[in-house]
């Protein structure tokens, strides 16, 4: 029977791919384009963002989303069309590493097409990729897959490691614990990522310059331990035929990369949007990550409506399998129709208008926040309230402003007279003496949530 997943315990804070059996181990054909390290790693940051958004023809992303999701530290960004020419060039064949399980054989290009679009207004560069129609279902909707931790394959720096680290993934919930058996001369191509002739090749040389070094890798950067190769010989009982190895989650594995830490940025009025979007799927860090790239308002606007496609009837539109991705996907979406319409419209907008907008969007924005501040204080404990207070009519009664303490006394901080002045109170201590002062990223996004509206 075969395995459903790679099961790894369910980490909060990690994301994972969903690879069909079939594309785990990528055999390219024979006088084909070698597969790198870094196309194997952008082609998994891609399929996994196409996962996210469901089935389409074409899918695109900003070049830095995608560099950030691969780990690739470089400023030097001439090397990706080079990657997504070896991706629309790499003919391989789709192929499960276990014996018995292919359904259906293809041969195809990893990329049926790629290319990028640059606004030379912001200089931000937008990546565009296609699959091929044979294998896109396969890869977006895998009815057997491998469940690859996506922050363990940007760890690895090896195209051999990342390739056995996908094949042994998908076996760490094997009872036997042991990855399929087959010839090294099968092994060999798909850890290179390159089918040269191999007639002179051996094994022993295989052995020590790529399988050992690939384990040690796996063994030194993910969550996995790998063990072997386990050799099995041919009948002269010298000659090494076949090979396999062990594989093992680890106790305590490192987790590598570290994610911000929660609540960082994140202030006391956000918590409410945070709770309905952890309510409708969405991941703690993802909502946290979403507000600070976003801002609050965009960032509630856009929950609004992940829930209102979770109310809609799965079998008419589908089920959202990754909520956080549909999020995700929606906002970047939203956020670049604006920014695209901005160049058509710009010329039309005076300095004094674009003066007045930004004024009404800040406006927007300060009432917004007085609004969740407001409801934030209430959500507290009666004790946290009352010691704020008791802390707010100690500033009233040190700065003589009798009027507005016998106010407080006698109605109570929601008055129309104390509101303000509690609001302010309060917001300085919950968030700082800057509570009251959008970012740039604020205002474009109040800015984008009401272009939205009104289109």
């Amino acid at each position: 029977m075969p395995l459903q997943a790679g099961l790894f315990p369910a980490d909060a804070d990690d994301e994972f791919l969903l690879k069909h059996v079939n594309a785990v181990a990528l055999m390219p054909t024979t006088g084909g384009r070698r597969i790198s390290a870094l196309g194997r790693k952008i082609f998994n940051v891609l399929l996994y963002r196409s996962q996210e958004e469901g089935e389409r023809e074409e899918y695109e992303a900003r070049l830095h989303e995608i560099l950030d999701a691969a780990a690739y530290d470089s400023n030097d960004t001439a090397p990706i069309r080079k990657i997504l020419r070896e991706l629309m060039t790499t003919t391989v064949e789709w192929q499960s590493p276990s014996n018995g399980e292919i359904e259906t054989w293809d041969a195809c290009n990893l990329l049926s097409g790629a290319g990028t679009t640059k606004d030379k207004r912001t200089k931000a560069v937008t990546v565009r990729w296609r699959f091929d129609s044979k294998v896109r279902a396969q890869l977006l909707s895998p009815d057997r897959y491998a469940r690859l931790s996506l922050e363990a394959i940007t760890q690895l720096s090896t195209h051999s490691a990342m390739a056995l680290y996908e094949i042994c993934a998908r076996y760490v919930d094997n009872p036997g614990h042991k990855t399929a058996r087959q010839h090294w001369r099968w092994w060999r191509p798909v850890l290179t990522g390159f089918a040269g002739d191999d007639s002179k090749a051996e094994y022993r040389f295989f052995k020590r310059d790529v399988l050992h070094k690939a384990v040690a890798e796996i063994n030194a950067c993910t969550n996995i331990e790998v063990r072997g190769p386990i050799e099995y010989k041919e009948q002269d009982n010298r000659t090494i035929a076949e090979i396999q190895f062990e594989v093992y989650l680890k106790d305590g594995a490192p987790t590598g990369q570290q994610r911000p830490k929660p609540l960082v940025h994140v202030v006391v009025d956000d918590l409410p949007i945070i709770g309905r979007a952890i309510n409708a799927g969405v991941r703690q860090f993802e909502a946290e990550e979403l507000i600070r790239k976003y801002g609050p308002e965009f960032f509630a606007a856009s929950v609004g409506e992940l829930e209102k496609r979770l109310r809609m009837p799965s079998d008419k539109v589908g089920i959202v399998l990754k909520p956080g991705g549909w999020l995700r996907a929606y906002m970047t979406k939203a956020a670049k129709e604006v920014t695209d319409q901005a160049p058509a419209t710009r010329p039309e907008v005076t300095e004094d208008a674009l003066k007045k907008h930004r004024a009404a969007w800040t406006d927007e924005w300060l009432r917004r926040r007085k609004d969740r501040l407001r409801a934030g204080f209430q959500e507290l404990s009666e004790t946290d309230q009352l010691g704020f207070l008791e802390s707010f009519r100690s500033e009233l009664k040190s700065s003589a402003q009798t009027q507005l303490l016998k106010r407080f006394d006698t109605s109570g901080w929601q008055h129309r007279l104390v509101l303000g002045a509690f609001t302010k109170f309060y917001a300085t201590r919950a968030i700082g003496e800057d509570w009251d002062k959008p970012t740039s990223d604020d205002i474009l996004a109040i800015a984008a949530e009401l272009a939205i509206n009104k289109s």
